[in-house]
């Protein structure tokens, strides 16, 4: 019996390694502190340059600590993120459900958990857009974002089963959707820094100067 020959070419396999390098490094921990670290770097700097800005703007125009907190709060992100605290609290919260008696029906009280910070995320969302004045808005993008990743890093840490199915268990192209999440909050929130940082500064006498990044909507071309 005559056996057929078999040439398989190695190039097919060339895509599927990189692939699986690119995957892996993109859904890597450490991509995701690097990323906070350079979102917190990004909001630090934003608040730099308000607060240089500040003596030649009125002062309810711009908010500079706005941007030092949130700088703060990205950075306790990273650090969180590289020592694993939400798995951490996660295995202290089933520990003390076994303790306590109640693992069994730790379900419930964890889907209750998951339905109310959506519900707070949804309710501090309406709020914010709906009473965050004019002045301010500038600032909601980046609050917003960032509250959502706040959100979902407890969703994360409260471990209801279908949803750590769906988070770690369903992964796109290689790459699991906890970390297309996270990845892809971090990158807005950096664009959200940079995205109109300044309005315009009104001074006593009623002229106003245009900052960095403003377009003056009512400026209308000269008559000659």
């Amino acid at each position: 019996m005559r056996r057929r020959a078999t040439n398989r070419s190695p190039h097919p396999l060339v895509p599927d390694t990189v692939r699986a390098v690119i995957s892996g490094w993109v859904d890597s921990n450490w991509l995701r502190v690097i990323a906070y670290g350079v979102a917190a770097a990004a909001a630090l700097h934003a608040g730099m340059r308000e607060q240089r800005r500040r003596p030649h703007a009125a002062s309810r125009e711009i908010w500079p600590a706005f941007w030092f907190l949130t700088a703060a709060l990205l950075a306790v992100m990273a650090l969180a993120r590289a020592a694993d605290i939400g798995e951490l609290v996660s295995q202290f919260g089933r520990r003390t459900a076994r303790d306590e008696g109640w693992y069994e029906i730790r379900r419930e009280y964890q889907a209750a958990a998951v339905a109310s910070v959506g519900a707070i995320w949804f309710i501090a969302v309406v709020v914010a857009v709906w009473r965050v004045p004019e002045r301010r808005r500038r600032y909601l993008p980046a609050a917003l974002v960032v509250f959502t990743l706040v959100c979902f890093a407890g969703i994360r840490i409260i471990s209801l089963h279908q949803v750590d199915t769906l988070l770690y268990n369903r992964p796109i192209r290689g790459v699991r959707i906890v970390s297309i999440v996270e990845l892809t909050g971090v990158a807005l929130t950096i664009l959200a820094t940079y995205w109109h940082p300044f309005a315009r500064a009104e001074y006593g006498d009623g002229t106003v100067r245009l900052m960095p990044g403003d377009v003056d909507l009512d400026r209308r071309p000269s008559s000659t």
